[in-house]
């Protein structure tokens, strides 16, 4: 009987590991998937705000310290600001990122 005991006691501490380890494999799986479909979204943002660039070359005006929002694709958006010599500094985030998580990303 001690032995049965002791076998359910440990099958019943083997499994609380098992759905914890099943439940952080998830977690981690999910947030792997929205870094990738991040990553994607963003080179995607980039492309396009250089497109646009250079239209804009093309009309009359400059377009240094210019401020612009491009987007969203799939949820992110990409906050460009374009230098005197016309590199873009841009920063990607969610399109509904909170103040908070704006700050965290710089």
């Amino acid at each position: 009987m001690a032995a049965l005991c002791v076998a359910a006691v440990l099958l019943a501490g083997n499994s609380g590991f098992a759905f914890r380890s099943g439940v952080e494999e998830h977690q981690m799986n999910r947030l792997a998937r929205y870094a990738q479909q991040r990553r994607l979204a963003c080179l995607e943002l980039g492309l396009l705000w250089e497109a646009d660039d250079q239209e804009r070359q093309y009309k009359p005006g400059t377009s240094a310290a210019t401020n612009a929002t491009v987007g969203p694709i799939s949820g992110f958006i990409m906050d460009v600001t374009e230098n005197e010599f016309g590199h873009a500094e841009g920063q990607c985030h969610a399109a509904n990122a909170s103040y908070r998580e704006l700050v965290a990303d710089y």
